[in-house]
């Protein structure tokens, strides 16, 4: 068996990411007007040859004889649950103090030119 990132293998996610950040980088040399961003289109293609061009594993998958279990999986969700519950409160802390408090204008008494 494989290892899977979101659902696909290791190195179509290597092969993704790059173009993600190449793209990324050549919206925002775009902004700024530098030719950096055709520079990295033309490094992740290279990059990109040569992944796929480099031998990969066995399509086969290797046989087991024995099944592997989980034994921090109730620690993991334990922890999941905790994780979401507090940014569920800090959520709600932040809009309740940070979003929803209001700023009085203080009146300008004195110009001094």
């Amino acid at each position: 068996m494989t290892t899977l990132i979101l659902g696909i293998g290791v190195g179509l996610f290597i092969i993704l990411s790059l173009w993600v950040l190449a793209a990324l980088i050549f919206v925002i040399s775009l902004r700024v007007e530098k030719k950096v961003g055709v520079i990295a289109i033309l490094l992740v293609s290279a990059f990109t040859i040569i992944l796929i061009n480099v031998p990969r594993a066995s399509e086969k998958p290797a046989p087991t004889e024995s099944k592997v279990y989980d034994r921090l999986f109730i620690w993991r969700i334990t922890l999941l649950i905790l994780l979401l519950i507090s940014s569920a409160i800090s959520l709600i802390g932040y809009i309740k103090f940070g979003l929803v408090e209001t700023v009085r204008p203080v009146r300008i008494s004195n110009w001094v030119f």
